[in-house]
């Protein structure tokens, strides 16, 4: 999951599988719950969660991840080894349709070297800094210039003060970037554009927690092109230090970094399957993503959803009982670089989405789980009100309709689609403390967490794929007034602004 709440940007999802806004009807009163559990029906979802509980192997599943395999970044040589780990291990579980499926990034990104960076003036001092994710290389021998504070960043600022910006190295931190008027996704990025345009010599982001841990978001537009500037991550000290340096006078810099670029890259999102028994086309999907940044090893950012993906298609599959539905289990790529892989795979799936009768993605860290997002559906809460029991017994029963994460993770280009859409909800507090850092290590996750996480996708997955009915797809009409509903429509709209819908 991304950066402050997820700068993320789409680019190519498909259109909405739903009649137009012209002929749509407002969101009808829900139907009594899908979901009848009858004595054999529950006893099964006990079984399952006991077995993620207790002889789950989410934790060993994570630790392979992170200890073996190590940083993901989306097309480098280590995300390959984990899809090939990833298809094997399917496989190995007797699992249908185990295949690779390919999608195309502008450019990959990966450090070649560390990077260096110091204050010249007022004086000489090191500075703590990591090159950022998708930025081009700084020149042989670096890149020297003044420090210009950019204090609100959006593109009006940015053309007003294109004298300053012009052969200065722009500082913005997150009270430019998410200040009193916050910007929404797309204006955002058009604004660190047009620094680059308005010929800064580089970008440095004053984002790290400290200055032990630079916080790598992306400044790719996240859609996987390149920065059109040199752009670094300064740690949260030395950003302090520049910004009260700059009122007494001027503050000049230089950093050094170089990195490898490979241009029109294939990645590969991971899928199989067990078959529903019904054998009618409709199923449920688990995701999680299977890349991360790479200052750590993604243990926390996606490795416990990647984890949590494989151990349910394992103790499904171990238990011998196929759902209704198929269960279709999805490690996507290219989620840190603005969900390129989920939206990939919507658009190629189109046809068959009408068939789609939820989606269940993991991407919050692995503290004990609290329940679900479900964004604003009661419909979505009815169904889950029938597995509350269970889930409660997980600690699991509540729900969220926070708009805060609508378009995060790789639910959103299902949500936008009217697809019943669920992220796992945890607290994220000790998450947002380690994602994208250095961190982000496996000695961080704690099993019994972990392990209760995987029971509450496991349950819940599997109740949807069983249930007798299914949840309606929304009208894309019916979905605009859902995004209302949680405060996400103005953020919506302005992805479909920017052609990201």
């Amino acid at each position: 999951m991304r950066i402050l709440a997820a700068i993320l940007l789409f680019y190519c999802v498909v259109p909405f599988h739903a009649q137009s806004p012209s002929t749509s009807q407002a969101p009808k009163k829900p139907e009594p719950s899908i979901i009848v559990l009858n004595p054999e029906a529950n006893s099964e979802l006990i079984r399952l969660g006991g077995q993620l509980m207790m002889a789950g192997k989410a934790y060993e599943y994570d630790r392979q991840l992170a200890d073996e395999i190590g940083p993901r970044l989306t097309g480098s040589e280590k995300y390959v080894k984990a899809t090939d780990w990833a298809v094997a291990e399917f496989t190995r579980l007797g699992l249908s349709s185990v295949h690779r499926e390919a999608w195309e990034i502008p450019a990959t990104w990966e450090p070649e070297t560390l990077a260096t960076a110091r204050m010249i003036v007022p004086h000489e001092q090191r500075l703590h800094l990591e090159s950022e994710g998708w930025s081009p290389s700084t020149p042989v021998g670096g890149l020297r210039g003044a420090v210009y504070y950019l204090a609100s960043c959006n593109p009006d600022a940015v053309k007003n003060a294109a004298a300053e910006i012009r052969n200065s190295i722009v500082l913005v931190d997150s009270d430019s970037l998410f200040g009193e008027d916050p910007l929404l996704f797309g204006r955002l990025f058009d604004a660190l554009r047009e620094i680059g345009e308005e010929g800064a010599r580089g970008l440095i982001f004053g984002l790290g927690a400290t200055n032990n841990a630079p916080n790598l978001v992306g400044n790719s537009d996240f859609n996987g092109s390149l920065a059109n500037v040199p752009t670094g991550n300064l740690g949260r000290e030395d950003t302090l230090l520049l910004k009260r340096l700059l009122k007494q006078g001027p503050v000049e810099v230089e950093f050094s970094f170089k990195n490898r670029i490979r241009e029109h890259v294939k990645v590969n999102n991971v899928v199989a399957e067990i078959p529903g028994r019904e054998n009618n086309g409709e199923y449920v999907l688990v995701a999680g993503h299977l890349d991360s940044w790479d200052p750590g090893t993604g243990a926390q950012d996606n490795g416990t959803g990647a984890a949590t993906v494989m151990a349910v298609a394992e103790a499904i599959k171990a238990s011998g009982h196929a759902p209704r539905r198929t269960m279709r289990f999805i490690l996507f790529g290219g989620e840190e670089e603005g969900l390129i892989g989920s939206i990939r795979y919507a658009r190629d799936h189109a046809a068959e989405i009408a068939k789609c009768d939820g989606v269940f993605v993991t991407d919050t860290g692995a503290e004990s789980p609290k329940g679900w997002y479900t964004f604003g559906r009661s419909d979505e809460n009815q169904a889950l009100d029938s597995i509350k029991p269970l889930l409660d017994s997980l600690g699991a029963g509540e729900r969220s309709n926070s708009g805060d994460i609508a378009f995060d993770t790789d639910h959103a280009p299902f949500l936008v689609q009217g697809v019943p859409s669920f992220v796992l909800w945890t607290p994220m507090e000790k998450y947002m403390q380690l994602h994208h850092k250095p961190s982000d290590t496996f000695e961080k996750v704690v099993q019994r967490d972990l392990n209760l996480g995987a029971a509450v996708v496991g349950v819940t997955a599997y109740a949807f794929a069983d249930a007798p009915l299914a949840l309606k797809h929304y009208s894309a009409s019916e979905v605009e007034e859902q995004l209302k509903s949680i405060k996400a429509l103005a953020q919506y709209k302005d992805l479909q602004d920017h052609k990201f819908f």
